[in-house]
């Protein structure tokens, strides 16, 4: 089983990059799934091109940075979305990575850490909201970090709470992404 870490901002001086270091390795250390793979998707590391076209993922002909986000979306199972709040909503580019993409996030599972002036909460329910289209069963705990006090001087300033919060989440989504998982492939199996 593999769960994504999707590190969802593209700016420069981002927190979402130390962010998405702490959930990986707290993930790997401190969670108790051997079977589970944890891998890193920086949306700022793909490149990604504004979507003017929404069958670019799926067509032969479609952008080589498109297919490879497609790929490697379609390999994980489940999700940690890192997404910062901008302008009480998701961040642009995180939501183009997402637009990019249709089936790949179909039946899946996702956690989410968010952080924003008020700990992201605004980006978290949007997120919420924007998955229930590709039936994405989502944790219903989440991490919020808040920007003045989590990161003074501009670092994540980790406590024993931060970590058991992250932990107690991811926890629940590898159980919830074994459910839905082979829920799933029983569905398959059935069908084909």
């Amino acid at each position: 089983m593999k769960i994504g870490i999707v590190i969802g901002s593209v700016r420069e001086g981002r927190l979402g990059e130390s962010i998405g270091a702490w959930v990986a390795e707290r993930a790997r250390s401190q969670v108790d799934a051997t079977d589970v793979e944890w891998e890193v998707l920086d949306v700022k590391a793909f490149n990604l091109p504004i979507m003017a076209d929404e069958n670019w993922a799926q067509a032969e002909d479609g952008p080589a940075e498109v297919h490879r986000w497609r790929d490697a979306v379609a390999e994980c199972d489940g999700f940690v979305f890192v997404t910062p709040e901008y302008n009480r909503n998701i961040p642009g580019a995180f939501k183009n990575a997402f637009d990019l993409l249709s089936r790949q996030w179909r039946d899946k599972t996702l956690a989410i850490v968010a952080y924003g002036g008020l700990g992201g909460v605004r980006a978290n329910e949007a997120w919420r909201f924007t998955v229930a289209s590709y039936n994405m069963h989502v944790v219903g705990d989440s991490v919020n970090l808040i920007r003045r006090v989590d990161f003074p001087g501009g670092t994540l300033a980790l406590t024993d709470h931060h970590d058991a919060s992250l932990v107690k989440v991811l926890t629940r989504l590898v159980s919830l992404t074994r459910a839905v998982t082979t829920e799933r492939e029983r569905t398959a199996a059935a069908s084909g």
